[in-house]
């Protein structure tokens, strides 16, 4: 059939992978068993071989019918891939996906595994978007405004002094050489309290064969240094690194002071995860930590036991799906309690935003707002008062959910909907588009079934199973033919009787079948048939997803 030596199931069904439905094009069921699968398909490639018919036009539309019920079967047919197919359609059966998808059990964790994938290749196409990943971190000290408030000197003029005290700016830029290297330079500028600093580093990464990784980063400084890095995969649950830094301190003979963290992570069981980190040399600690996670709760804890720093922590998140994520933290240090608490909230299609209050007796009350925006990073700390004020801690708290609320009705869904009318109006074109396609494609299957469908009929004879009238979509009137919304299937149907019985066990729309397609995008559908058995009238209305089996002595017209 394919005399020119090339692939004849290359083209099959990728353009409308999206809009049809397998089980549909099969005419079975989504529980259909092995046997009724191979029964469809060895009744559909033999009414649509191409051979049947000897007009070149014909016979390219039939073999393109034949194509696509290959495609279907050879997908539906294979247990792996339509566990995938019911769980994600066409979409998680990429090449890309199958490597790891493959591997999963239930349609849960297919489900989980192909949103992790999709968001992993969001975050890639938004860097490639940028280009670069950037972060600016800039310290407004807001103290003396808290201040003057405490002193509630009537007498003095309210002018509150506001001061950057830090401002640090880093961009990076990651540059692939192979699948398996890249190079990364990576530049800081720091000013603090009108002292500037710097670092230029470069960095190199090399994939291994066995999901393990190594790392070298070489950084410029006032303090030059040498790290490396070497991360492996030991078991499905059990991941190991070791990283050690070479510090260079200069002077008449330069310094090399080594360094070493050693990091092991265990997963024990599908929401709880483990780690233990020890790190040598110049600020010396043991850090474990646990790590639980679920769809509405994630809760860690660590205690860390060091020369420099020694604390416990405990860190929660409550999940509210589509609308925020609640945080807390509670640290204990040496000096006392650290207490945060904040609300982080997605605000638009690629910008997230996150408000968190600090409270401490060493540094006061601190409200930090954060940004994301792709790979682009945005801070602002505001040191609030140095000690611990219930002032600054209500304006810190009540102070940015005002600012969200304002911003929310008169900026940010504005801004929304006007992007959803945007969207909505290219999916209505696209939709168009597809309808105007898909008609074209059903017209011309009937016109290679119109060539069978007297065959059938002669095989049935008078007192058969014969089609006399169908019509499916919004069927307001059967008797209006002339209707948009629907649209004339007595060849398509009939063309499926087999020995007096018409059996169409999908449960989808029937819009995936061939020879149909959708006449009325949004509107309920129905399907329509009038036929004629032991040359007796019948009719019946069957819904869009309703399996179809006839003759019935039910639809017998009195």
């Amino acid at each position: 059939m394919a005399s020119d030596g090339s692939d004849p199931y290359s083209n099959s069904l990728d353009r409308n992978d999206t809009e049809r439905d397998l089980y549909g094009v099969l005419h079975i069921s989504k529980d259909a068993d092995t046997i009724a699968i191979q029964q469809a398909y060895r009744r559909l490639t033999l009414l649509y071989h191409p051979d049947k018919h000897t007009d070149p036009r014909l016979k390219q539309i039939a073999m393109d019918l034949f194509i696509q019920v290959k495609k279907a079967y050879d997908i539906i047919n294979n247990p792996q891939k339509r566990a995938i197919y019911d769980a994600l359609g066409m979409k998680g059966l990429k090449e890309e996906e199958w490597e790891i998808i493959s591997r999963m059990k239930t349609a849960r964790e297919i489900l989980e595994e192909y949103e992790r994938l999709a968001k992993e290749r969001e975050e890639r196409r938004l860097k490639q978007m940028t280009n670069t990943a950037s972060s600016v971190h800039s310290t407004i000290d807001l103290t003396d405004m808290f201040n003057q408030i405490q002193s509630s000197n009537e007498n003095e003029e309210f002018s509150p002094d506001f001061k950057i005290t830090e401002f640090t700016i880093e961009e990076s830029i990651d540059i692939p050489i192979t699948s398996q290297d890249t190079a990364m330079i990576s530049a800081v500028a720091t000013t603090r309290n009108q002292h500037g600093t710097g670092s230029l580093t470069a960095s190199f990464r090399h994939l291994l064969p066995d999901l393990s990784w190594f790392r070298m980063d070489l950084t410029c400084s006032q303090r030059p240094h040498l790290g490396l890095r070497y991360f492996r995969r030991i078991t499905q649950k059990f991941h190991a690194s070791v990283a050690t830094t070479f510090s260079f301190i200069g002077g008449r003979r330069a310094i090399a002071t080594p360094g070493f963290v050693f990091s092991i992570t265990y997963q024990l069981s599908h929401h709880l995860t483990s780690s233990l980190q020890w790190k040598t040399g110049r600020g010396s600690f043991m850090k474990g930590a646990l790590q639980y996670d679920n769809q509405k709760w994630a809760i860690s804890s660590a205690v860390q036991l060091g020369i420099v720093n020694t604390f416990a922590t405990i860190d929660g998140a409550y999940r509210f799906p589509g609308v925020c994520n609640l945080r807390f933290s509670l640290k204990m240090f040496v000096f006392g309690p650290w207490i945060e608490y904040g609300i982080d909230r997605q605000l638009t299609k690629y910008t997230h935003g996150s408000a968190t209050v600090a409270i401490s007796a060493k540094m006061g009350v601190l409200l930090r707002l954060k940004f994301n925006r792709g790979s682009q990073v945005f801070t602002i700390p505001l040191p609030l008062s140095k000690e611990i004020l219930p002032s600054a801690i209500f304006y810190a708290t009540v102070t940015p959910v005002l600012a969200y609320f304002i911003l929310d009705r008169f900026i940010i869904q504005p801004y929304i909907r006007l992007e959803q009318e945007r969207e909505q109006k290219r999916r209505d074109d696209e939709a168009r588009e597809n309808q105007d396609e898909r008609r074209r494609e059903a017209m011309n299957a009937q016109e290679v079934l119109r060539s069978l469908v007297e065959q059938v009929k002669e095989k049935e004879g008078p007192q058969g199973l014969l089609i006399l009238r169908a019509h499916y979509g919004h069927l307001t009137s059967v008797m209006n033919e002339s209707s948009i919304k629907m649209i004339d299937v007595t060849i398509p149907l009939q063309t499926l009787v087999k020995d007096s019985t018409l059996k169409i066990e999908t449960t989808v729309s029937k819009s995936n079948l061939t020879g149909f397609y959708d006449p009325c995008i949004g509107d309920e559908k129905s399907l329509f048939i009038k036929y004629s058995f032991h040359s007796q009238i019948h009719t019946v209305t069957y819904k869009d997803t309703d399996p179809v089996l006839l003759p019935n002595r039910n639809h017998l017209i009195s």
